[in-house]
């Protein structure tokens, strides 16, 4: 998109420059605003399509594109911006001006540097390029089961060495055991999990930031971590909600991750009082002493055509020893799952609004629609997990 930019300022520029030397063909001397006649200054640097230049920048991000204001910047040999070679197919140089996309490369070095350099001469600008940080967040369904293709959320995997082929400089790993990426694009990245992939293990994400390698951890399948085991709802005292949890062989039931869930399907009145399943577990004593070292997870489905609604303070509620926290991924930006698992990860200290104490504590969950509701959503493993620190 960015080259497209380029070709169309070029092609205006030129047509312009065309026609101007047809009607002036009698003045030998006519300067087409191509030519240079010393070395290269830059007077300042701004937006592509800033063409009054009003509005200089100091620093730009990969692949914006940008205008160089100054004089002889024609003829142009060479770019560079932190080191990374600009593609010359990817400027358009006059003498008082030259444009160009910053290169999508993480630089070995950030210099904060621009170097210009045309057929008589060179300058050095002072230039400030936003260098994005890899980010890998989690799987997308940290329960995706073995053998399975799963996707990892995150960043600029591509720009840190991840990739499908044999160039590839980065790595992922299970156990020491190399997984192989399947998918990679800028901005997706998916794996294969080994079919004798354990429970309760890690995958371990290793690249170079720099001269330093970097060695990042997410879990996968953390059964240990699970409070419920719905197989057993007289374990957890539940009483409310048990007509709720399904074995996965019921019509359209999603596809078990590890045990029966919870499914809500039908249709609910608006703000009507709805009793998931509701009971209790044992809390740790760590867990109750540092809730901010925990994570409160689970995962999740919603039909196709049942995205979850925006309900405000209302909707699914989770109670927690007393407390109340109401979930609502939609309060942004419409959360559908497309009838795939996906985890939820949640700060515990968020959702345990009256606080934490070990030994038995009840957890309720609650549907209250904010209108009227229909609704195929499910729940899974629910669970509270131990943070990963990654030194």
């Amino acid at each position: 998109m960015k080259s497209l930019y380029i070709k169309s300022i070029a092609t205006y520029l030129l047509l312009s420059v065309a026609a101007c030397q047809d009607i002036v063909t009698y003045n030998d001397g006519y300067d087409d605003g191509t030519i240079s006649t010393g070395a290269p200054s830059v007077s300042g640097v701004y937006k592509y399509n800033d063409t009054d230049a009003q509005n200089p920048i100091t620093k730009a991000s990969f692949l914006d594109m940008i205008m160089l204001k100054g004089s002889n910047l024609s003829n142009v040999k060479k770019i560079t911006v932190n080191n990374v070679e600009v593609p010359l197919s990817e400027v358009y140089a006059r003498a008082d001006a030259a444009y160009f996309p910053i290169p999508r490369v993480i630089p070995a070095e950030v210099t904060n540097k621009l170097y210009y350099e045309t057929a008589l001469g060179s300058t050095t600008v002072d230039f400030t390029v936003t260098v994005p940080q890899l980010k890998i967040e989690r799987l997308y369904n940290e329960f995706a089961l073995p053998g399975s293709s799963v996707q990892v959320v995150g960043e600029f995997f591509d720009l840190y060495g991840f990739g499908t082929g044999s160039d590839a400089t980065a790595s992922v790993s299970m156990n020491g055991t190399a997984m192989k990426i399947d998918s990679l694009t800028e901005k997706y990245m998916s794996v294969v999990i080994p079919e004798n992939a354990p429970d309760n293990t890690l995958i371990t994400f290793t690249y170079m930031n720099g001269n330093t390698k970097v060695t990042q951890k997410v879990p996968y399948r953390f059964t240990k971590s699970v409070v419920w085991d719905l197989s057993q709802p007289s374990a957890y005292g539940f009483w409310a909600g048990t007509e709720h949890i399904t074995n996965g062989s019921g019509t359209n039931d999603p596809e078990p991750l590890y045990g029966p869930y919870i499914r809500i399907a039908g249709s609910f009145k608006s703000w009507s009082w709805n009793n998931l399943p509701c009971g209790g577990f044992n809390l740790d004593a760590d867990i109750a002493a540092n809730p901010a070292d925990y994570l409160f997870k689970f995962e999740v489905c919603s039909a196709s055509g049942n995205p979850f609604y925006d309900s405000g303070k209302a909707g699914y509620l989770i109670q927690l020893n007393g407390g109340q926290y109401a979930w609502n991924p939609s309060q942004t930006n419409s959360f559908n799952t497309y009838g795939k698992w996906c985890t939820v990860s949640l700060e515990l200290t968020e959702v345990a609004t009256k606080g934490l104490k070990s030994g038995w504590i009840g957890m309720f969950w609650i549907l209250q629609p904010n209108s009227d509701w229909n609704v195929d959503h499910s729940f899974a493993n629910i669970r509270i997990e131990k943070k990963i620190t990654n030194q």
